[in-house]
């Protein structure tokens, strides 16, 4: 190796050896000391002990909402989203408004499943004086994507089609360039059978997004088993059907151009995918799928009588 070769890397290694041992020598005696040392051991990556010193900050000083902020992000990235959770409940104590705060706390409690705390958190988050400083993102596409946030647990696990729309409306009005928000709010008119509306949906957003699967699946199975024919057509579900990975969707597409053998021979691949699935561990979960596989059977027998799909 050159001598400057060996020179530079001598130097590099000498870096970060002063990095570290100015991360480990610095001696904390305030909150904002041990701040300051947990973004240095962040940014070295030595997650668990930047942990230690955002929390030693946060109980020395209960008001440090970065502190607090910092520590939920960490945990976080963890998937530890309960001890998430709890930081933001500190740090929404020194900032109650704070939107980053109130929809990061929203998220979390998604995905421990606690729905209603999470609706109840976006929903503080759309507030008329909710705090946008800590965001680096114009108010209104913040307001936007909390609408849209909330509309997916609305549409997602409450069920409840009609909020949903409301939510998607308000974050295209807010921002028309929001991405997922016209193929999800499609999909609720369509579970509520406003076909001609999730029709423009699908139709909008596949200009946007021409090459998204699940979006191609959601418009295909409505083009092959809308019960009003306005709204189908079998070339085209055909056409996004085969781009997926939806065997399902395929069987109806087939169906609904007249080509039975192949929807028969889709539906039973889809049925024998479906039972080399993974078992569910949680009831609704198994009577989902169990009601889902009784479908699918209920499709082939179609298919095999020579008769396509009609959604209900």
């Amino acid at each position: 190796m050159p001598r400057i070769a060996i020179l530079l890397l001598s130097l590099s290694v000498i870096a970060a050896s002063d990095v570290n041992a100015q991360v480990d020598t610095q001696n904390p005696t305030s909150a904002r000391d041990y701040y300051a040392r947990g973004l240095k051991r962040e940014n070295a990556k030595r997650f668990d002990e930047a942990l230690a010193d955002y929390q030693k900050a946060g109980d020395l000083d209960p008001q440090f909402f970065d502190a607090h902020f910092s520590r939920s992000s960490l945990c976080a990235a963890k998937k530890d989203y309960r001890s998430a959770t709890a930081a933001l409940t500190a740090s929404l104590k020194a900032r109650p408004k704070d939107y980053s705060a109130l929809f990061n706390r929203g998220l979390y409690h998604q995905y421990q499943r606690q729905y209603d705390a999470a609706i109840a958190d976006y929903t503080l988050a759309l507030a008329e004086d909710a705090d946008f400083s800590h965001n680096g993102s114009p108010p209104e596409e913040c307001r936007a994507r909390a609408h849209h946030y909330r509309g997916r647990v609305y549409q997602w696990f409450k069920k409840d089609d009609t909020k949903a729309i409301d939510d998607y409306t308000e974050a295209l009005r807010l921002d028309p360039a929001i991405e997922m928000v016209l193929y999800r709010r499609g999909q609720s008119y369509h579970s509520i059978k406003e076909y001609s509306k999730a029709h423009a949906d699908f139709e909008q957003a596949v200009k946007q997004d021409p090459d998204y699967p699940n979006l191609l699946n959601s418009w295909a199975w409505q083009l092959a088993t809308c019960p009003d024919s306005k709204y189908r057509n079998g070339p085209l579900a055909l056409q996004f059907a085969t781009r997926t990975k939806h065997l399902d969707t395929l069987a109806a597409a087939y169906a609904e151009t007249g080509e039975f053998a192949d929807a028969v021979a889709a539906q039973r691949r889809a049925i024998e995918q479906l039972k080399r699935g993974k078992e569910p561990n949680d009831p609704k979960a198994v009577a989902r799928r169990t009601k889902l596989k009784a479908e699918m059977q209920k499709r082939l027998a179609s298919y095999e009588a020579k008769r396509p799909y009609r959604d209900k």
